[in-house]
């Protein structure tokens, strides 16, 4: 079966893979100490944000030639990163481009691309205003809340629920006359799921809980998430009830259910039924994306890297897996001494791979010692996503540290500025008033907009 997650693009076209040309010594890391990942994750983002800036369609801010998405997934990236590490020499250009693609009525569904988005698309603006609200990323004067336009997109995307077939779920495409209108995928319904639960902890709205645990019991009753094997399929199909599956393993798909799951862990106070969860989906993560071949300590697209095969989509799914999984490892401390070394692991690799050209180039296969030749935003950012989860969890435990020996000298513990991933920002009053009215447009099945959700403090 196709796979509804993959963009029908010619990866040759995308890739430039690169031949006896000199390459830069590895990026010294030393992955338990933030300085070191900090200096790295600052090497491997500036050609990100170099990409970004050569590829943006009629210099289109926030748009990228032949894909919109994927300059919200590095937003989101670059959020996490900034978090952790202090960094901010790129927050203004972030921030300026992640509000102007929220569209017309900040609900990232803008009139220029609409026509043809997938709800996968909109899902990682999401996700990434989102996280601009969990960080405490610098909001934008006279415009909605970065929480606001979360909102929007949850608010938009259950209001495409199917119930044409298989008795609910999310479309992959949108509109009627696009390919893949009929496919539900693991992607949209695990995105969403993941953007439920984290805006039912971040502004402690049942609704959202209720949203999560619907989409949850759902995709379980589909071929997409067994919740006894934890495998994830790609896809199934209205035209077949949701009984077919598409197969293909992917990171990303295990990432959104396994964040999901973390974040409603930590909103219900621990509920074991969620702890079930986290444990198996995470087992089968490692199991599935960390092969023994490499050593099991360091992750592989394993679908598309071994023949070299993978297109723009998917050189970016690692980053998102490693900053999901530093959630997890944040959220349920007792998946921590597991997702650790393996976050560390990352970054250990990713220190032989980054050294490209002269200029940190970080290739897709992660295992591989020298630079594989792969280059350009989506492989920068999967590197970034990678040291950024190992920054997450170094963060964390030193915060942890500190917390718990308030006596001990912090300054022989490595930190930066910044907050731990586990504290959220607290939320300001007009978030608390915007989740509160969306109950209500819900209730009443009203589908609403942000435009009129103006941040007060």
């Amino acid at each position: 079966m196709y796979c509804p997650s993959l963009r029908s693009l010619s990866t040759a076209a995308l890739l430039l893979l690169q031949s006896g040309l000199p390459v830069l010594a590895d990026i010294p890391i030393t992955p338990d100490s933030l300085d070191s990942l900090t200096t790295a994750g600052m090497d491997i983002a500036n050609p990100m944000m170099e990409f970004y800036e050569q590829n943006q369609t009629e210099g289109i801010p926030g748009k990228l030639t032949g894909t919109w998405y994927v300059a919200g997934s590095m937003m989101m990236t670059w959020i996490q990163f900034w978090q952790v590490s202090g960094k901010d020499q790129y927050n203004d250009v972030v921030k300026n481009d992640l509000m102007l693609q929220a569209g017309e009525n900040y609900d990232y569904f803008s009139q220029n691309y609409s026509q043809w988005l997938g709800n996968d698309d909109q899902m990682f603006w999401g996700l990434a205003a989102i996280t601009a609200s969990e960080t405490g990323f610098p909001e934008v004067s006279g415009k909605p809340s970065w929480t606001s336009l979360a909102r929007a997109v949850f608010n938009m995307q259950v209001g495409r629920w199917d119930h044409r077939a298989c008795n609910g779920g999310l479309t992959w495409q949108i509109w009627p006359y696009q390919a893949g209108y009929t496919m539900k995928n693991a992607i949209s319904n695990g995105g969403l799921f993941e953007l439920s639960a984290r805006l039912a902890r971040f502004t402690q709205n049942e609704t959202y809980a209720e949203w999560a645990d619907k989409i949850w019991d759902w995709s379980a009753s589909t071929p997409l998430l067994n919740n006894k094997t934890y495998y994830i399929a790609d896809s199934t199909s209205n035209e077949n009830n949701c009984k077919d599956a598409g197969n293909h393993q992917w990171t990303y798909n295990y990432g959104t259910y396994l964040a999901g799951a973390a974040f409603m862990y930590d909103y219900t106070n621990k509920d074991e039924k969620w702890l079930t969860r986290v444990n198996g989906l995470l087992d089968a993560t490692i199991a599935r994306f960390f092969p023994t071949k490499f050593g099991g300590t360091v992750m592989s697209e394993v679908a598309c890297e071994p023949v070299m095969t993978c297109d723009r989509n998917q050189l970016g799914f690692k980053g998102y897996l490693s900053m999901w999984m530093a959630m997890t490892a944040i959220l349920v401390p007792s998946t921590a001494d597991k997702i650790t070394p393996l976050l560390k692991g990352n970054s250990e690799h990713l220190s032989k791979q980054c050294s490209g050209l002269t200029d940190n180039l970080c290739g897709v296969r992660w295992y591989q010692d020298s630079w594989d030749g792969v280059q350009g935003l989506e492989v920068q950012m999967a590197a970034l996503g990678g040291i950024t989860g190992n920054m997450m969890v170094l963060k964390n435990e030193q915060m942890k540290t500190i917390k718990t020996n308030p006596g001990a000298d912090e300054n022989h513990i490595e930190t930066s500025d910044g907050d731990r991933p586990g504290e959220l920002k607290p939320i300001q009053t007009g978030d608390r008033a915007g989740a509160w009215i969306l109950t209500v447009l819900l209730i009443l099945g009203i589908p609403g907009t942000v435009g009129w959700l103006i941040k007060t403090q």
